[in-house]
């Protein structure tokens, strides 16, 4: 989050929670607290996050109970109880922000909540009256920092002093040219390099909202820049102080992934009359969640992979075994050459003892081997239908952000269980409570038609969910989700028939194919593998129907609506 922004929602909070009494805290994840402070008719929710990648304080709507029993959130919770947040403060263009309570407003300040907002070196700290630190975000050892070592019990001291200039409204051009003339560079590090408060984001903002012909202007080198495009520059600088320094706010937004605070609509063009705090919040949670939902796909395709290797590795192992098991044979006869020689020696007979030994360990070993062949290449199979679920997940994007990380979260459980992984701590608790469902879409005759996305889902519309009467579709020896048509209601049409297998090819590791063979099997002929995962099964009677992927996809954009 950028200064701006960061002023401009510490301008909202001043003006309208001041003063109000601090009611709780909660932590739902390792780097975020959420603050709810209490009005006379309302109360604010404020989640304020020291996370390195995206460090920011916002106002949030009510959120979730989570993370209640968090040591950082209780110590919070029980120091601050019945205290007033009495004053907001936060110097120009630093970065630290500071909350100080009281008893009651007009009373010594007995606490403080100091948030640091500072790229990699976030942090939060609460302090007592004297500034000793009572809790804080996270404690940095001698060993981590040369300039300065936080714990609790020790003495809060601020960050570096920043040694960059201050933009100033009222510096001259050509002393905002020398200044950002001592290095050649790109524009854009000149700016950074110079002075305090400027970002990438507003280099991007100036550069954007400048008319000079050059959409790139920001990273060129500064020596190749005409005064007449600096001069354009510079007015938006100036303006964006005054807007700064004025309190002077408003959203808005262009590019879909690109936000402002200090532009203002007849200079971009946009119509757009929305709250700044709520749209901030909107904003951060869109791209927060897309950027969970990104790396919980590549942790699970890490997951995959790592196990997949895993799995080859044991299953070579077992062939290697296999291989020389076959050299039982060979052992036997050569036990049998030394018993049937005229004259044996006692160190004979010890030795062809041995050599039946292991004949008949190795003839016994081979039923085992083949029985870890068998497990191994099933996890191969197993891993293969995880994989094709995640690219299943990808294909279609009718639900919200958190319903797919909800998703995610639930295929991660299911092949960290299955296989028994441990979970990275903070991937032990999903902050939805809410399970996920299956898809489900309407044949052209009025049948449901259940499609699922994880095995909990595999299992649950192919067991729990179906009736006697249902149909079960899956593509034939391929990994893919499970498909049931709900012809228990009414007799199914061929036209029904034709869209449940389309369905199932599409929802498959074949899905690029032309046409997939389909296995059509009677749910009461379905059934589940003994000691196999969620979504194993077993049939018989089946028949085979060819299915169309591409036939199934454009009528599942066309008909699908809701879900479970």
């Amino acid at each position: 989050m950028d200064i701006t922004s960061i002023r401009s929602v510490l301008h909202y909070l001043t003006k309208n929670i001041l003063p109000t009494k601090f009611d709780t805290a909660q932590q739902p994840e390792p780097n975020t607290i959420q603050l709810c402070f209490r009005g006379v008719n309302s109360q604010t929710w404020l989640e304020v996050s020291w996370n390195g990648d995206s460090p920011r304080i916002l106002k949030i709507n009510k959120p979730e109970k989570i993370g209640r029993e968090s040591t950082l959130s209780k110590q919070i919770r029980y120091g601050l109880k019945y205290m007033a947040l009495i004053s907001i403060d936060q110097d120009d263009f630093e970065r630290v922000i500071k909350f100080s309570f009281a008893k009651k407003p007009g009373d010594e300040i007995n606490k403080y909540l100091i948030f640091e907002l500072m790229g990699k070196h976030s942090n939060i700290f609460y302090l007592d009256n004297k500034q000793k630190i009572i809790a804080v975000g996270k404690q940095i050892k001698s060993s981590q920092s040369s300039f300065r070592t936080i714990s609790t019990g020790s003495i809060y001291s601020g960050p570096p002093i920043n040694l960059k200039k201050q933009p100033r409204e009222d510096e001259s051009f050509q002393s905002w040219k020398n200044s950002i003339s001592i290095v050649p560079e790109s524009l854009k590090y000149c700016l950074i390099n110079t002075y305090q408060g400027v970002s990438p984001i507003l280099t991007k903002q100036l550069e954007v909202i400048s008319k000079t012909g050059n959409p790139q202007i920001m990273e060129k080198n500064i020596d190749f820049i005409s005064d007449s495009d600096l001069k354009e520059i510079f007015k938006n600088w100036k303006i964006w102080i005054n807007r700064f320094k004025n309190n002077n706010f408003k959203f808005s937004t262009f590019n879909d992934d690109f936000y402002c605070v200090w532009f203002f609509d007849k200079e971009i063009n946009c119509e757009n009359k929305i709250d700044l705090c709520n749209s901030l919040e909107n904003y951060y949670d869109y791209y927060l969640k897309q950027k969970k939902l990104e790396l919980l796909e590549k942790k699970i395709e890490g997951i995959i992979f790592k196990q997949t290797n895993t799995e080859k590795k044991n299953l070579n192992i077992q062939f290697d075994l296999l291989k020389k098991s076959e050299n039982y044979e060979i052992y036997k006869e050569k036990a049998d050459i030394i018993f049937a020689s005229h004259e044996i020696k006692k160190q004979d007979i010890i030795k062809g003892q041995k050599l039946y030994k292991k004949s008949k360990k190795l003839k016994r070993s081979r039923e085992l081997i083949k029985e870890r062949l068998s497990i191994y290449k099933t996890n191969i199979e197993r891993l293969d239908e995880f994989t094709m679920l995640l690219e299943n997940l990808n294909s279609l994007n009718h639900e919200k952000l958190f319903m797919r990380i909800k998703l995610l979260e639930e295929i991660m459980e299911e092949i960290c269980n299955e296989f028994n992984i441990k979970k990275q701590r903070e991937d032990q608790k999903s902050i939805y409570e809410i399970e996920s469902s299956p898809i489900q879409v309407d044949t052209p005759t009025g049948l449901k038609l259940q499609v699922g996305r994880n095995m909990r889902q595999n299992d649950l519309i192919s067991f729990k969910f179906s009736k006697k009467g249902d149909l079960w579709f899956h593509a034939q020896e391929s990994p893919g989700s499970h498909v049931v048509l709900k012809s228990s209601s009414q007799v199914a049409s061929e036209q029904d028939l034709q869209i449940a297998a389309d369905l199932a090819a599409l929802f498959s590791k074949a899905k690029r194919n032309i046409k997939v063979p389909i296995n059509l099997v009677k749910i009461k002929d379905l059934q589940k593998i003994k000691n196999g995962g969620p979504g194993c099964v077993s049939f018989k009677n089946g028949e085979i129907i060819w299915g169309n992927p591409t036939r199934g996809e454009d009528y599942i954009k066309k008909n699908l609506k809701t879900v479970i």
